[in-house]
């Protein structure tokens, strides 16, 4: 019996050397690495991979210590990016040595400890030029997690034609949600194209309805959905107010707009970025609601449109519409390149990839000096700016992704009439708070980590329960 007790002792203190190693070889990898003539992998969405396609080769050639850089795409959908991306960090894969992240995504990473930390990394005021807003989301606790990108903003795309030949030639006459319906409905009432729809946007259940339902909910006056003690709030007279209106404006049958009460037709139930923006480039809507790269499309559309904040319940100056998005760049934990990584992530925060992520797929830079060079071809993104002073941002939590679940989810039921509107925000609110609020994954372990203290806690058990039987 005591051989056997010896056994189990061994293997019990084998077990945790074993777990105190992982977390020194964790510590370890989140130092930068010093390798040279590296291949590195980068991943952004297929709609930011142009912008680095287009200036990569400018990276490689100025870095000796790089070789290539090899750029993959991870889809059209955050929600599917964010999936692979938890995926290959929570299996702690070193394939990838940047990756790009939605702006409400750094929480998340740094909390799971994914993500190099990068705050002793940067110059002091390497981040000034930036806006603050992005600067913002990189930051976790106080840490610098990531490194700004492009920002994206929330606006309202609108066909000038078409509304001009109806009288409505100011954007003043269009800047209320009240009076864009009847605008629309006018335009619509008056065209004999049968495919034309009053509004466009992003209502399908996946992350960008949560936007959507933000920019809603403030253009109502219900700006911040997290209350003090971090927990979602939406028991608001405005959010009711908003999703009334909302859910009245669209078509109660899946084809057409039926008569003036309605000026979204009922397949905008399930657009996305992609199906809308394919809509109004056709001639097929006559507003949209679009993120910036949404401009170079109808550009090249040859449409006659113009480009303003999205509209409010009636201008108070407390109500914000236009819901900030973008990427940032970080370096996961587990880069074998970690030095080279932050040469890749500065080099595409500069000026040239800025400007070349906005000329390719209209993205908006990050960095503001380069607002200075909207000019000529590029004068068009002045145009959104005004947008940025009805801003709206999105909650910042480590569990972020499961909120969003919810409150899209639970938005494309109200607006479909599977819930009421009270009923819903009710729903919504309580299953978003437990969402957040249970089944916690402890910030800074991972799976390999939860499994070696398991197996060790077991190896416990059983020296006790020899003990206890001899």
């Amino acid at each position: 019996m005591k051989k056997l007790n010896r056994k189990a002792t061994a293997i019990l203190f084998g077990m945790f050397f074993l777990l105190s190693a992982s977390f020194v070889f964790s510590t370890a990898v989140g130092e930068l690495d010093t390798q040279q003539a590296v291949d590195l992998k980068i991943i952004v969405t297929d709609q930011q991979k142009p912008g680095v396609d287009a200036v990569i080769d400018d990276f490689v050639a100025a870095n000796d210590d790089v070789s290539s850089v090899e750029v993959i795409a991870s889809g059209t959908r955050a929600d599917d990016q964010l999936t692979y991306l938890t995926t290959q960090m929570g299996a702690q894969s070193d394939e990838f040595d940047v990756i790009g992240l939605d702006t409400v995504w750094p929480a998340q990473f740094a909390a799971n400890n994914w993500i190099v930390d990068m705050t002793n990394l940067l110059e002091d005021g390497e981040l000034d030029d930036y806006v603050d807003a992005m600067v913002d989301s990189c930051t976790y606790n106080g840490k610098v997690w990531a490194y700004p990108y492009f920002m994206n903003i929330g606006s309202l795309y609108y066909r000038k034609d078409l509304l001009d030949a109806q009288g409505y030639t100011s954007e003043s006459d269009f800047d209320t949600w009240a009076e864009l319906k009847t605008a629309a409905n006018d335009v619509l009432e008056a065209s004999s194209n049968d495919d034309l729809v009053g509004y466009v946007a992003q209502f399908d259940a996946y992350e960008g309805g949560t936007v959507n339902m933000i920019e809603w909910l403030g253009s109502f006056g219900a700006t911040n959905i997290i209350d003090a003690q971090g927990n979602v709030d939406l028991s608001s007279t405005a959010a009711q107010e908003a999703l009334t209106f909302l859910k009245g404006s669209i078509a109660p049958r899946y084809t057409g707009v039926l008569d003036t009460e309605y000026f979204i037709a009922r397949d905008a139930l399930v657009s996305d970025e992609g199906s809308s923006v394919g809509k109004f480039t056709a001639g097929n809507a006559v507003f949209m609601r679009q993120w910036t790269f949404g401009y170079p499309s109808s550009e090249d559309a040859g449409l006659d449109f113009g480009v303003m904040p999205l509209p409010t319940k009636d201008g108070s100056s407390g109500q914000r519409s236009c819901c900030v998005g973008g990427a940032v760049l970080a370096i996961p934990r587990f880069s074998n390149n970690q030095e080279q990584a932050l040469k890749l992530i500065r080099f595409l925060g500069d000026e040239k990839a800025q400007k070349a992520e906005l000329e390719e797929v209209g993205n908006f830079p990050a960095l503001e000096t380069v607002y200075d060079d909207f000019t000529g071809d590029l004068a068009w993104a002045k145009e959104l700016v005004p947008s940025f002073a009805k801003s709206i941002a999105r909650p910042v939590h480590p569990k972020y992704a499961q909120m969003s679940t919810v409150l899209s989810g639970t938005f494309n039921d109200i607006i479909s009439c599977e819930l009421e509107v009270e009923a819903g925000l009710e729903q919504m609110e309580s299953d978003a708070n437990s969402a957040i609020g249970g089944g916690a994954v402890i910030p800074g372990f991972s799976v390999f980590y939860l499994l070696v203290a398991g197996t060790s806690m077991i190896a416990v058990v059983a020296v006790f329960a020899k003990k206890k039987f001899e």
